[in-house]
């Protein structure tokens, strides 16, 4: 049915006309439409819309100038798109019309712009430490013996889809709930590509296609730098130089190529296509894919999302075909535009609908400066330990400006309830090390009612009952952070200070100070060996875990300390010096994650805020005392052990944290001769039935680790051919290693100690 025209227009309306779109229904959205006349040399000599009725305007002088005259729909620029363009020579464009009517056929105008396509997601940056890139790197690179433990048949098999997953170390560290900001400044750029896959079928030549890809790339990797003893440790890398980042982003394929590799290797072929069947990076590669073409452009929102719309035509493609959308993030960081975040230089392409969290850690790139618990008023709360967020410390309730209720067991540890799952080996970690800590300073605290202009850090040790005792240790290390002054990012030091008759003060920096950029952006760094000790140099760098009070405090311009209303004064005997005085603020202590019912937060009615941690910064032990052959140990230094098939190899060992709460787990084990691996049956463990508890701690006795037999350790397995060889002899390595919970909330490896012993094993 064709569309109704909007009236019949008068004679004294000759060079109006109208654009009748045949098929268009009544309701239909009409397409943003251009008519433009162009000269015998090609150029527009005039242009015009085509109004909502499907009106549009010639004069007569112009079409008597007029070789071509074309339509089409309406690109961003208001110029016709050249993939809808329909062109007449002008004597055409006369005989089309009927009156002053012309009519387009639906097979003509349906390709224009109709229908509305949408793209939405969220843009953040993470700033992360050296050390985070460093395990990046090591998780890349070096295969985790956990991931593909083989049973010993002809063919490579896998026990349980967990041995199918990404490299458990890799996916913590990526997965760790570390804090990221908000990006809520920019423009996003939509690309949209096409691919077209045919199914994997078992003997797929593209499996070894990949197979190849994959071996090249993982050749091009970069190795994992070794310190040599006696010599400096290797400058630090550019991370976003490396293959494991492009664009500013994480790149996939890249991160998990040595595990992809060993796996598909081994895998049989059936299982080998479920693998890659289940990871789009993967599939990808072995789908064929068209050009990206970029299809929508818009600016982020102050919530930092962005919702993208373009009008488009119908698009027909094949069922084995479906689209992919990637994105490129820019800003504009001092006088030049930026981009922070490549998606296609990334590879990391999503699927039509999805929502993505596009996630840029280039370091440069700002951020909307809001961190924490959203809230109004003037209020302050911890708000990070190190990259972890407070409500994960199982700090007791307060019940004083520098006290709190009798510890438990638990009390001063990180992550009670760890979330997600493959976290949950990180349950109830003690603090160690250098301890961030940042603070969320309300906007509020800042208005002259408040008037808070400075804070100030205290730690003591906490005794049985949750109350301070001892000296008192006032945090003093020098303070700076980086804001943005035109083209430049320039450090701001911020304490300490001393004003008035109160020493030890750091300026707030309150967000609508400064554009504050850099990953440096905490309120305190407490080395735990040395805080509660009070002096300048540690003469213990592993104390007995401590439970310790850190108390913070605020002052206004004149050094005088502010408390909220209804609050006693922490000044007197025993308390804080200097005087304080009355202000409407709250501090508050956040008790669980955003988003739980309920408010997050909780009001501490008190004139300081104290939380409790337990520090402990002694290290783990591994021993290696003897090694065990049909049970009957032996200290020899060098030991060639003769046997059965069926004679067993085992170790005594002693495995232990001081306190035993920290132990995360303790394990052994052993790797035959010159690229032993798990592939090839070269690689094993031998059973530690009491990880993690401690083992052999004095003046506990060394134990008995459970045992392999011979044949398991000397029996080579072709990766390749499932071919197997038990092998006469060969040297082996069997290495014990220890591992800690502690953390300083930033770093998420556990800290570890390893002893190696060599030894050789025959077959009679």
């Amino acid at each position: 049915m064709a569309e109704t025209k909007g009236g019949k227009r008068s004679g004294g309306d000759r060079d109006t006309y109208h654009l009748e779109l045949v098929g268009l229904k009544p309701g239909d959205t009409r397409p943003d439409t251009v008519v433009q006349v162009l000269d015998r040399k090609h150029a527009v000599i005039h242009s015009t819309p085509v109004e909502a009725d499907g009106a549009f305007r010639l004069p007569d002088d112009v079409l008597k100038n007029a070789a071509r005259i074309t339509l089409g729909a309406a690109d961003d620029s208001g110029t016709i798109r050249r993939d809808t363009a329909v062109t007449f020579r002008t004597t055409d464009f006369t005989t089309a019309l009927q009156g002053n009517t012309l009519a387009l056929a639906e097979a003509v105008w349906v390709r224009w712009p109709l229908y509305w396509t949408c793209a939405s997601g969220s843009v953040r940056v993470c700033r992360r430490r050296p050390w985070w890139y460093d395990s990046i790197f090591t998780a890349a690179v070096e295969l985790n013996p956990r991931l593909a433990a083989a049973s010993r048949a002809t063919t490579l098999s896998f026990r349980s889809e967990s041995e199918l997953t990404f490299n458990p170390s890799l996916n913590e560290l990526i997965a760790w709930p570390f804090r990221c900001d908000t990006v809520c400044s920019g423009t996003v750029e939509v690309y949209r590509r096409t691919c077209c896959c045919r199914p994997i079928i078992i003997d797929d030549i593209r499996i070894d296609d990949l197979i190849r890809d994959l071996s090249r790339l993982v050749a091009q990797l970069p190795s994992v730098p070794r310190r040599v003893p006696g010599f400096p440790p290797p400058p630090p890398r550019d991370p976003l130089a490396t293959p494991y980042f492009k664009g500013g982003g994480l790149n996939e394929l890249a991160l998990n190529a040595t595990t992809d590799l060993a796996v598909l290797r081994g895998l049989p072929r059936d299982r080998a296509a479920e693998y890659i069947n289940a990871r789009a990076y993967l599939l990808h590669r072995i789908c064929s894919c068209g050009t990206a073409t970029r299809v929508g452009t818009g600016n982020l929102l102050p919530d930092g999302t962005f919702n993208i719309c373009w009008l488009e035509g119908r698009r027909y493609i094949s069922l084995s075909c479906y689209d992919q959308f990637a994105y490129v993030v820019k800003q504009t960081i001092g006088l030049t535009t930026t981009v922070i975040y490549d998606g296609l230089a990334a590879g990391a392409w999503y699927a039509a609908g999805d929502e993505p969290v596009l996630t840029t850690y280039y370091g440069q790139a700002h951020s909307c400066g809001e961190t924490g618990v959203p809230g109004s008023g003037a209020y302050v709360f911890l708000d990070l330990i190190g990259d972890t967020e407070s409500h994960e410390l199982t700090t007791p309730d307060s019940t004083g400006w520098g006290s709190v209720n009798a510890p438990a067991a638990t009390s001063g540890l990180l992550f009670l309830n760890p979330d997600p799952a493959p976290l949950a080996r990180g349950h109830l970690r003690n603090l160690g090390g250098a301890v961030e800590l940042t603070y969320n300073f309300s906007e509020g605290m800042k208005d002259p009612a408040v008037g808070a202009v400075y804070f100030r850090l205290s730690i003591a040790d906490a005794d049985a009952a949750g109350n301070p005792t001892g000296t008192r240790y006032f945090h003093g290390d020098g303070l700076s952070w980086l804001q943005i002054v035109g083209p430049k990012a320039v450090p701001t030091a911020l304490g300490p200070v001393t004003v008035g008759t109160e020493s030890f003060l750091y300026k707030i920096p309150y967000n609508s100070d400064a554009a504050w950029t850099g990953a440096g952006r905490y309120h305190a760094r407490i080395n735990t060996a040395l805080a509660a000790l009070n002096v300048p140099v540690a003469t213990d760098l592993a104390p007995a875990a401590t439970n310790r009070l850190v108390t913070l405090e605020v002052f206004d311009a004149a050094g005088v300390r502010l408390r909220p209303l209804g609050t006693s004064s922490a000044s007197g005997a025993g308390g804080l010096p200097g005087a304080d005085t009355t202000k409407p603020f709250e501090y508050r202590r956040w008790f669980q994650p955003g988003g739980s019912v309920g408010d997050d937060t909780k009001i501490v009615p008190f004139a300081a805020l104290s939380h409790l941690f337990c520090w402990d910064n002694r290290a783990p032990e591994a021993d290696i005392t003897r090694l065990v052959r049909n049970g009957v140990a032996s200290d020899q230094e060098c030991q060639f052990m003769v046997g059965t098939p069926a004679t067993t190899f085992g170790i005594e060992y002693s495995a232990y944290v001081p306190d035993e709460r920290f132990q995360e787990s303790h394990s052994i084990s052993w790797i035959r001769g010159l690229n032993g691996s798990l592939a090839n049956g070269g690689a094993g463990s031998l059973p530690a039935p009491l990880s993690p508890s401690n083992v052999g701690k004095p003046p506990a006795l060394p134990a008995n680790s459970g045992t392999n037999t011979f044949q398991q350790m000397l029996t080579r397995i072709d990766p390749i051919t499932g071919n197997v060889t038990v092998l006469e002899r060969c040297s082996f390595a069997v290495t014990l290693t220890t591992q800690a919970k502690t953390t300083d909330g930033e770093y998420f490896g556990y800290p570890q100690d390893q002893e190696i012993a060599a030894f050789a094993l025959e077959i009679e």
